[in-house]
């Protein structure tokens, strides 16, 4: 991306897209897909704005 043509042209976005794409292959090979307890890291937030709203509407 050093030529200031080459900004705007649509290749860079598809070399940049072929980067990613290896990128995420690469892991995929490695083994490192995040776990599906990921999702799980902000439950103890979720549950205590939830027993807060219930002790604020029903206290």
């Amino acid at each position: 991306m050093n030529d200031p043509q080459d900004r705007f042209s649509l290749d860079t976005i598809d070399r940049e897209r072929a980067k990613l794409d290896a990128a995420i292959k690469a892991a995929h090979e490695a083994g490192k897909q995040p776990s599906g307890l990921a999702g799980l890291t902000n439950l103890p937030w979720l549950i205590a704005a939830v027993a807060l709203i219930y002790w604020y509407f029903f206290h």
